[in-house]
Formats: C-alpha cells, sequence, structure tokens
C-alpha cells in the first residue's frame, strides 16, 4: 500500500527543524560545530515585506515639449485617378495620368472631376502617345471648363431685369425707286411716312429718318409732310432729305455716293436700319455694298428691310425685275422683306416700324460672349425656367442683347443670360 504525499510549504519545513549539532576534537571523521544553528540565517539580506512598494530609481526625466513629427498612416486615402473615366478624378488638373493606353488610340478627356463637368462644358480630346505596346494620355485639349470668375461654373450667367435697357436711338436710311415705274409706289410711300413716324413715336424712341429721294410734289418725287417733314417738303429735327435722282438700278450706289451729306446725322451707336423701295435689281452687288457700309462707324451691325419684287411678273404686273440684292442683304441681316406690289402698304409700314422698335430693347451684357453659346432664359417667380428660343438677338460687335417686347417677361418673372467668353471657350 502506497502512503499519501504529504505537501508541506518549505518555510515549515525548515522552522521546524531546529538542531544542535556538536562537535569534539576527539570525534575522528567528524566536524563538530559548537555553535546554535538558525535556520533562518542566510548569506543574503533580509527582505521584510512591509506591504509598502519602495520608490523605482527612474532617473532625470526631461519633457520634450518641442513638434510632435506625424504618424506616418500609410499610402494617401484621398480620391485617386480612375483610367475608367474621362475626368480628372483626383482632382490635379489632368485627366488619365499614369493610365496605360494603346497607342494612337483617341478619347474624350476633361480636367476636372465628374461633378464639375455641367452646363454649358464640354469634353476635350486626347491621343495616346508611344513606340511600344503601351502609352501613355497626352494633354487634353479643347475642353471647355469651369470659369473662375463665374464661380466656377461653366458658364456666365448675367440678370438683366436687373439692368436698366439701353434703349439705344435708330436712324433709319430709305432711297425711293423714282423711275417712271414707281409712280404707285411713290404715292404709297408719301401717304405712310408718317404713319411710320407715329408708330416710332409712340414707342417712345429716339428716331432720325434719312430719305435718298427726288424731293417735291410732283407725280415721281417724294413729299414728306409735317410731323416728320417741315414745311414745304423740308427738313426736321428728325428728317434729312437727300435731294437726288435715284432710278431703277443705282439705289445703293446713291446711298455710297451721298454718304457725306448724311453721314453727321446719324448718331454713334444708334441702330441701323436701311430700307430699300424699288421694283427693279441692284447694278451693285450684295458683297460689295456689305463691305462698303461695314466699314463706317457705327454701321458694323446694320439691318436692311427690302420692299422690292420677290415674285414672278405674272403675280406683279409692273414689276421690273426681282430684287434678288435686296433680299440677300435682307436674309443676311434677318430683316423683313414686303412685297412693292403689294396693295396694303399701311400694313408694310406698319410691320417695318414695329420690328424696328423691338430691336431697340437692348441690354449691354459683360464679357465678350461667343455668339454660338448666348442663351436666353426667363425665371418666373417660382423659379421655373424657360429658354426663350426666339424673339431675341445678339450683336457680338456692341455685346448687345435685344428682346422683342412680346417676348418680355410678365410682372414678377426675371431674364437670365447665359454665355460662354471667347477667352474661355477654346
Amino acid at each position: 500500500m502506497r502512503l499519501p504525499w504529504i505537501t508541506l510549504p518549505i518555510g515549515l519545513l525548515v522552522a521546524c527543524a531546529p538542531e544542535e549539532l556538536t562537535q569534539s576534537a576527539g570525534d575522528a571523521g567528524v566536524n563538530r560545530v559548537d555553535a546554535r544553528v538558525d535556520a533562518r540565517v542566510t548569506d543574503r539580506p533580509v527582505v521584510r515585506d512591509t506591504g509598502v512598494v519602495p520608490p523605482r530609481d527612474t532617473g532625470t526625466v526631461s519633457r520634450d515639449v518641442g513638434v510632435v513629427p506625424p504618424l506616418d498612416t500609410g499610402p494617401s486615402t484621398g480620391p485617386r485617378e480612375n483610367c475608367a473615366t474621362p475626368f480628372d478624378d483626383d482632382n490635379d488638373g489632368v485627366a488619365n495620368e499614369d493610365c496605360a493606353c494603346t497607342p494612337g488610340m483617341e478619347q474624350m478627356c476633361f480636367e476636372r472631376p465628374e461633378d464639375a463637368f455641367r452646363g454649358m462644358c464640354r469634353m476635350g480630346r486626347q491621343r495616346c502617345e508611344g513606340t511600344g505596346e503601351f502609352g501613355n494620355w497626352s494633354a487634353c485639349g479643347g475642353s471647355w471648363l469651369p470659369i473662375a470668375e463665374a464661380m466656377n461654373r461653366c458658364e456666365v450667367t448675367q440678370d438683366l431685369m436687373g439692368m436698366t435697357a439701353t434703349r439705344a436711338p435708330v436712324d433709319i436710311l430709305l432711297f425711293v425707286d423714282t423711275s417712271g415705274s414707281m409712280t404707285e409706289e411713290t404715292a404709297a410711300v408719301n401717304a405712310n411716312m408718317n404713319r411710320l413716324a407715329m408708330i416710332m413715336g409712340a414707342s417712345g424712341l429716339d428716331y432720325r429718318v434719312i430719305m435718298v429721294a427726288r424731293r417735291g410734289t410732283a407725280r415721281l418725287q417724294v413729299c414728306i409732310p409735317s410731323p416728320l417733314g417741315g414745311a414745304a417738303c423740308g427738313d426736321s429735327e428728325r428728317l434729312r432729305h437727300i435731294n437726288v435722282s435715284v432710278d431703277s438700278v443705282n439705289g445703293l450706289r446713291q446711298w455710297i455716293a451721298t454718304q457725306p451729306m448724311w453721314l453727321s446725322f446719324t448718331r454713334p451707336g444708334s441702330l441701323k436700319f436701311f430700307v430699300a423701295i424699288t421694283d427693279d435689281e441692284s447694278s451693285l452687288s450684295a458683297d460689295a455694298f456689305h463691305s462698303t457700309v461695314i466699314t463706317w462707324p457705327g454701321f458694323s451691325s446694320y439691318v436692311f428691310h427690302s420692299i422690292v419684287g420677290y415674285e414672278s411678273r405674272t403675280d406683279c404686273p409692273t414689276l421690273a425685275r426681282r430684287g434678288g440684292v435686296y433680299l440677300t442683304l435682307t436674309s443676311r441681316t434677318r430683316g423683313l422683306a414686303a412685297r412693292v406690289c403689294s396693295t396694303d402698304w399701311t400694313e408694310i409700314f406698319t410691320s417695318f416700324a414695329r420690328d424696328i422698335t423691338s430691336r431697340a430693347n437692348a441690354w449691354t451684357i459683360d464679357g465678350d460672349a461667343r455668339p454660338d453659346t448666348v442663351q436666353v432664359w426667363i425665371v418666373a417667380a417660382d423659379g421655373t425656367r424657360t429658354q426663350l428660343t426666339t424673339g431675341w438677338t445678339y450683336d457680338a460687335a456692341s455685346r448687345r442683347i435685344t428682346i422683342d417686347p412680346a417676348s418680355l417677361p410678365a410682372a414678377g418673372s426675371r431674364v437670365e443670360v447665359l454665355f460662354r467668353t471667347r477667352s474661355s471657350s477654346p
């Protein structure tokens, strides 16, 4: 039978064995020590547990009050370039840098992040350059980027209703063919010139009229009575009558020849309108007339109206020839054309007068707008936006937006013009 082990603490075993050993000189082989052996005595100092932890010697503590270096957090966690998009995803001003491609390929590109591509902004193009199997994309070219001066939008927005419209003065130049076939037409001019003046005056416009035709009261002469004309077919503050003969084909030439006689009567900054009245064709081409007129001060954006023949002699028995040159000038300047054989000249002069007054509601916009980017919008009181696709014109030379009275918004609405400047639109 095995006896169980009894495990006792070492300290108890030692304490329970105080033994007195003595040794006498006569005992052989035995060294006896005549001393009391205390089992608790060791060659190491005794450490007594007092329950108090002694202080640790940590040496001299120095406190670093300098700048703590930044913690190295590894690679940047910002946006990275995505080679699958045409945009500058990491917003460093370069599109698709370090993106591999096949040399010779082309693609669209835009040197801003995707959320900046809106409004009138346009994509550019970039080409893959290199001679090996893989190349790199070239710089993006031809894009229309956000404009810093326009709060980084892709177009300039100008509120017209917050500005006072500049109602430009109007100068109207007419010639009347007083050849033998124009008897009825000359009489119609005499009867309707004051209708033109009445509509112009009622609109509040500052207008002047220059008439180039034979002056007088005879059958083939022009006499403009008061209030537009002066006494005895004379001039007035609004009318200057250049008394020269205009035959079937030389109306345009007579305007040019008499220019020194009437140019001082026009005003800088005025809207210029030509009105040709004839039943024949011009001996001067449209291009020759246009290239001459646009060199005159203030005439770069003239409008040409025509009362001429533009049908066959079957429809107009008294017609000499179709006025193709005049109709070309009218089409080129977005003017109005009327039939010289019409029986209602009252309507002709009324429509011409209304067209002239409508073009005089003008605003000058800030910035040199690229003409093909100009847009006109009506913004209702509730914020609804509607683009105005007709009823307005833009003259690049004067930077002038002109809106027809019928197209102006109702009270509470406003007009905005959006455009890109030439400098920001490569």
